[in-house]
């Protein structure tokens, strides 16, 4: 018995496999007899996760014995028509486990020859497309494990069942795989290029931590070497002349106008506004206080004394 199943749903990269099995079956009126399947289909080297398997057109070639052909004959059969199954296990990649399916064909009328001799049997089908998605990654294999003549009808020359004992109208031949039979038919590799893993974890876009924009340090406003600093011109003119102010005050109060004090003031208040401008301490605050009264006093010791001699001249 010769079975070929060629591939017609897959894809366009589908290559030709074969694999030839020796079975035994159990006939009607001989019992056991040996048969040879050789095994072909067109199917793809690849696929992609998420990719549904498709169904593949069947045909399937059953060679027959001379000598189940004799004892077919001597009960008047003519014709020998029925089905085919094959037992097939795809072992999904990944650790899926294994999916078992059966491919049913049907086999075509076929002539019985006479005198006897060996003879084809053809069966058309379809494998079951649609049941199968790729989840994981890795490789498939598809064997074929089995195969079993079923629903199988000889007729006489007027195309009636022949009763083949001890059956009725039909038979069913169980066949059995020979010992040492390869069982491989494809290996095709399935890529990750069609979906996402399921058994993956969800992965984030990766995220560039957010950039703050650049700050420059805060100013102090008490800092004098700040240009922008508040009264740090100014404020470090005054208090640098005070000094010298107080002094010509000092020395300028022979004309007796009394400009002097105003003077002091001027610089007192100048110098201690430079100095609470810059931020100075209370101590430097002090200081320039303790200085202005320094200056006042001298200023007080020229001027008295002046004042009462004028007064006494007036007198």
């Amino acid at each position: 018995m010769l079975l070929a199943l060629t591939g017609g749903g897959g894809s366009a990269s589908a290559e030709p496999v074969s694999l030839t099995q020796k079975y035994t079956c159990k006939f009607p009126i001989i019992s056991n007899d040996a048969i040879e399947a050789a095994i072909t289909t067109d199917m793809p080297n690849t696929m992609k996760v998420g990719e549904t398997v498709p169904e593949y057109d069947i045909k399937a070639v059953t060679k027959v014995s001379a000598r189940a052909a004799q004892g077919l004959g001597v009960m008047g059969a003519v014709t020998l028509e029925g089905r085919a199954t094959a037992d097939v296990v795809v072992t999904q990649p990944g650790g899926d486990g294994t999916l078992p399916i059966k491919v049913v064909n049907t086999v075509a009328k076929a002539e019985i020859p006479n005198p006897a001799a060996a003879f084809e049997v053809t069966a058309t089908g379809k494998s079951p497309g649609g049941l199968l998605t790729w989840g994981k990654a890795g490789d498939a294999a598809f064997d074929v494990k089995g195969l079993k003549l079923h629903n199988m009808i000889a007729r006489d020359a007027a195309g009636k069942p022949v009763q083949l004992p001890p059956n009725g109208d039909e038979f069913t031949a169980e066949c059995t795989l020979d010992s040492g039979q390869k069982t491989l038919l494809h290996t095709m590799t399935i890529t990750g290029d069609g979906g996402t893993d399921p058994t993956d974890p969800p992965t984030d876009p990766p995220t560039d931590p957010p950039t703050d924009p650049p700050t420059d340090p805060p100013t102090d406003p008490s800092d004098p070497t700040d240009p922008s600093a508040p009264g740090a011109t100014a404020g470090g003119s005054s208090g640098g002349d005070s000094g010298p102010s107080g002094g010509t005050g000092g020395a300028g109060s022979s004309d007796g106008s009394g400009s002097s004090g105003t003077q002091l003031d001027t610089q007192v208040t100048g110098g201690s506004g430079a100095l609470a401008a810059t931020g100075m301490s209370g101590v430097g605050l002090m200081v320039a206080a303790a200085g202005g009264l320094g200056a006042a006093g001298i200023a007080a010791f020229h001027y008295l004394p002046r004042r009462l001699r004028r007064d006494d001249e007036a007198v």
